[in-house]
């Protein structure tokens, strides 16, 4: 038996490579909410850096520009990285089960989809989306918090939090993870966003090969829990 029964992962950035298409939206809802659009390498040096608001003009509410952006978030370049199969497949294999969370606002079975279409279906148990937590009457502190989706599941499958793992990519990942009092667990592959993380007190791995070695080895148990991993 591995040492935690539900594995929580994001989907974008965290196990499917949608960059592009998370560029893509970022562009047109710039073009929506400021009639401008910008280049790729302007964008992805703000993404690396975590500093994409400082390309919405001030007097463009933020909260509505994400929500708008979550929205327009589709796949049409998307694929999965490299080592998810076998990352998910060793995590079902060990008996914990495979929950998918994303900040997109859409119906879960579009990532259904997706997962089908790449051949990850098999491997994945449940998918919730930003849209799922409307449907349940959730509630968000800010766009893409997912405390309350975290909490919700460690509940309906009557697990304590130190049982559940949260593997994401972002900030709002692991203070959603923080606030739930989950273990997280980090993946960027970029430097600059990997290196937020662990300023942030996250542990975080440059891929899904590196997180599953850590996460099937005794070294999570050193994981914090029910508590804030940040100084």
């Amino acid at each position: 038996m591995t040492r935690f029964r539900i594995l929580v992962s994001d989907y974008d950035l965290t196990l499917v490579d949608s960059l592009m298409d998370f560029y893509h939206a970022f562009a047109e809802t710039l073009r929506s909410r400021v009639g401008t659009s910008l280049d790729f390498d302007t964008f992805y040096r703000h993404f690396e850096s975590d500093n994409l608001n400082d390309l919405i003009p001030g007097r463009v509410d933020k909260n509505d520009f994400w929500r708008l952006f979550r929205a327009v978030y589709s796949s049409r370049f998307t694929f999965p990285y490299g080592y998810t199969s076998q990352f998910l497949r060793m995590v079902k294999s060990a008996g914990a089960r495979v929950v998918i969370v994303t900040g997109r606002y859409t119906h879960s079975l579009s990532i259904w989809e997706d997962l089908r279409r790449f051949g990850l279906d098999e491997y994945v148990d449940e998918v919730y989306t930003a849209y799922d937590i409307d449907l349940m009457r959730g509630s968000e502190e800010y766009v893409f918090d997912k405390t309350w989706l975290l909490k919700w599941i460690t509940c309906k499958h009557g697990v304590r939090p130190c049982e559940v793992v949260y593997v994401g990519d972002y900030t709002s990942d692991l203070e959603s993870a923080l606030k739930a009092g989950v273990r997280f667990v980090g993946v960027a592959r970029e430097d600059g966003r990997r290196k937020i993380l662990e300023e942030n007190g996250a542990k975080a791995f440059r891929d899904l090969l590196e997180v599953s070695i850590f996460l099937f080895s005794d070294t999570i148990l050193g994981l914090p829990c029910n508590a804030r991993q940040a100084p």
